[in-house]
């Protein structure tokens, strides 16, 4: 399981941001989710003490996440109209109906729900999390970068994918913002040195800006066997493009495996075309464009 530590105690971390890439989706940050039989279970036993206890508003809120947990957004919302019905000023329901909302195809009420309750709870890391989610997926980058910028000022203990989530919201939002990526990278991995997802994300963003000095020390701060991998190869013989080693990076790119063998070695990072377009014209432009191309596929 995956714990955060935060100011108010201990959080359990659900999924943030929906990407494929180096962040799959929301195991952006750790998700700790029972099996759906043993959630069924809870969901009986509290069914059976509401019977006792009807109008008891912890069990509903508690029942009803369960139901969220259980994909059963339907009986969510009821247990959490039933806690409105029952104590209207209750604020938790708000974040428990954000939440559900944003994770259930409706993010712009589920961000209305979360305003209302981080605007009291202003340091609710979870919350700020599943709001973060709300503006993805509303096509919000920087304001769900500002989020994670809180979640980490908020942490005693903020995890690798925390950083790497921000990062790649700023990524996101255009090559304004690669600087400010990079920097909440490098603040990650002050941390976390060598951690290999925050890793890539500086190297393509040193590459991405043609910063050849500090996309060579991020590549050599992993493992030899991790750089022996093809999407390291591939980040290398960009690097050898960009600072302008044109004959080993035409080398590399001309060598790569052809179809049909050459999904069997694919890095993920590069379609056929850059990487035939590469091989005839590996000049630092090219490149450049090539490290782009690599960060704008981390969100999709």
């Amino acid at each position: 399981m995956c714990i955060l530590k935060g100011r108010a105690g201990y959080y359990r971390l659900p999924p943030v941001i929906r990407v494929t890439g180096l962040i799959l989706i929301l195991n952006f940050v750790c998700h700790a989710a029972l099996a759906h039989p043993e959630l069924q279970l809870q969901i009986d036993q509290l069914t059976a003490q509401l019977e006792l206890e009807p109008d008891n508003v912890d069990l509903l809120l508690k029942r009803g996440d369960l139901h969220r947990r259980h994909d059963s957004a339907d009986l969510a919302r009821t247990d959490f109209n039933r806690v409105r019905e029952i104590q209207p000023e209750n604020q938790t329901v708000d974040w428990f109906e954000g939440r559900l909302g944003v994770q259930t195809g409706d993010p712009r009420e589920g961000v209305r729900y979360l305003d209302r309750f981080l605007l009291n709870n202003p340091g609710h890391v979870i919350a700020l999390q599943n709001r973060a989610e709300g503006y993805w997926l509303l096509n919000q980058p920087l304001l769900a970068a500002k989020d994670f910028q809180t979640v980490i000022r908020e942490s005693d203990n903020p995890a690798p994918s925390v950083y790497a989530s921000c990062a790649l919201a700023y990524i996101a939002a255009g090559s304004n913002y690669y600087s400010a990526a990079l920097d909440i990278v490098k603040k990650g991995l002050s941390l976390f040195p060598g951690e290999v997802t925050l890793t890539a994300f500086a190297t393509d963003l040193s590459l991405a800006r043609l910063e050849v000095e500090g996309a060579d020390i991020f590549i050599n701060s992993l493992p030899a066997a991790v750089l022996k991998l093809p999407q390291w190869q591939t980040r290398i013989a960009l690097l050898e493009c960009e600072a302008g080693n044109m004959a080993s990076a035409s080398e590399w790119f001309s060598s790569y495996p052809v179809a049909p063998l050459r999904s069997q070695f694919s890095s993920g990072l590069l379609s056929e075309k850059w990487l035939a377009r590469l091989a005839t014209d590996p000049s630092a432009d090219n490149c450049q464009a090539a490290a782009i191309e690599i960060l704008n596929s981390h969100g999709r």
